[in-house]
């Protein structure tokens, strides 16, 4: 096993009906905050207002940013710090689902600094998050990016459609309510959008790693296994509470350094998603990761064999790295997630700016991380499978 530091700060309050207690939670880390939302869902959907009494009950003041969008932007961040630093705000609640929550990390680091959010994800960095930080609150209405459970924010430079993560130990949110009930509007498709992300975000490490961790691969292992029963059944029926109950821990769970502690691993597969909804901002992230996965298993397979065989046998009662793959491809076409690049409208001429993307963000050396290093040549072949699928996997 790789020695490691289990520290999670962030205090979770988890369980239906939990978003009442936002008020009474907010109260006891500041008294004004900047109330962060999507542009449409919390307001729509009533958030908004009952999160407003609750804060006014309590003697919170606030001041409402409801400007940050799918994929949030650097423009967007920085426009969010520049009011909370204007307004004299001491702390930040986000109500939403990962986009939001990552943009009021974001907000988070540079009302304190006044530097412009992207000199944190300079490669290398120009600035460093300070400990100063504004705390944080997070409320999550999807269950997906986990964000809530990790000081990781992910952004998009609205200039130069670059999509990367930072995180900084002062990001991690001071308390996250994870209350399920506020999930079950979650459409079909959202929900195995966010189903795929978190399979990934256990996936991963598990691949990647060299480390010896049994424990961590059966923590890993259940997670995975849960998520693909649980999201189909949600998928088919999102009014299912336990269901919801079930992915919404899931996901908080799987980046919370808990299921792989002990193997650390890099995350190949986000890394060259990323470029891809980062240049195509209406791509969403879980589809973005739906369309190169299959491509990701199949061209690194050989790579990848052992731990294949490992994921078939406790998965899927298969030794066959070629069958755990089918697997998979099958579960993702019975939750409508099977696609191809060019089923999602991306041009074939840029998926050569997108292997650049993803090596830059890897430090530009010219590989991206993964369990064996991947050349330009390897990204390539990874793109140009997952562009168009044709006959590969149509009688998986």
């Amino acid at each position: 096993m790789d020695s490691f530091i289990f520290n999670l700060p962030t205090k979770i309050v988890f369980g239906k009906g939990e978003f009442s207690k936002l008020g009474e939670e907010a109260k006891k880390i500041g008294k004004k905050a900047l109330l962060v939302t999507g542009k449409h869902f919390a307001k729509k959907s009533g958030l908004l207002e009952k999160a407003i009494k609750m804060l006014s009950d309590n003697g919170v003041e606030y001041v409402i940013f409801s400007e940050v969008g799918p994929n949030p932007e650097s423009n967007t961040v920085d426009m969010g710090g520049k009011i909370a630093q204007e307004n004299g705000v001491d702390f930040i609640i986000g109500i939403g689902g990962g986009s939001v929550i990552d943009a009021s990390k974001g907000i988070a680091a540079v009302v304190v600094s006044g530097k412009p959010v992207w000199t944190y994800y300079e490669r290398p960095p120009k600035e460093k998050v300070s400990y100063n930080a504004l705390p944080i609150l997070a409320v999550v209405t999807v269950a997906a990016t986990g964000t809530e459970a990790n000081p990781t924010a992910v952004i998009t430079n609205s200039t130069t459609r670059e999509k990367r993560g930072m995180g900084a130990y002062p990001l991690y949110p001071k308390v996250s309510i994870v209350d399920p009930l506020l999930t079950l509007s979650t459409p079909s498709a959202q929900t195995a959008e966010g189903v795929i992300d978190m399979f990934i975000h256990v996936l991963e490490s598990y691949l990647s790693s060299r480390a010896s961790a049994p424990i961590s691969d059966r923590i890993s292992e259940g997670l995975m296994k849960e998520a693909m029963k649980q999201g189909l059944l949600a998928f088919n029926d999102p009014s299912k509470i336990e269901c919801r109950e079930s992915l919404s821990w899931i996901s908080t769970l799987a980046l919370s350094g808990l299921p792989d502690a002990g193997r650390k691993g890099p995350f190949p597969i986000h890394a060259l998603e990323h470029p891809i909804s980062g240049i195509y901002p209406d791509i969403s992230h879980g589809r973005g990761l739906a369309a190169i996965f299959p491509s990701y298993l199949y061209n690194t397979k050989d790579i990848l064999s052992e731990r294949l065989k490992l994921l078939g046998k406790e998965l899927f009662s298969t030794d066959s790295p070629l069958k755990a793959i089918e697997r998979i491809i099958h579960w993702m076409k019975n939750m409508d997630l099977y696609c191809s690049l060019k089923n999602l409208g991306v041009k074939r001429e840029d998926l050569s700016r997108f292997a650049d993307m993803a090596i830059a963000d890897n430090g530009g050396k010219g590989i991206v991380y993964a369990r064996e290093p991947l050349n330009k040549d390897t990204i390539m072949r990874i793109y140009e499978t997952a562009f168009d699928y044709k006959d590969l996997f149509k009688k998986v």
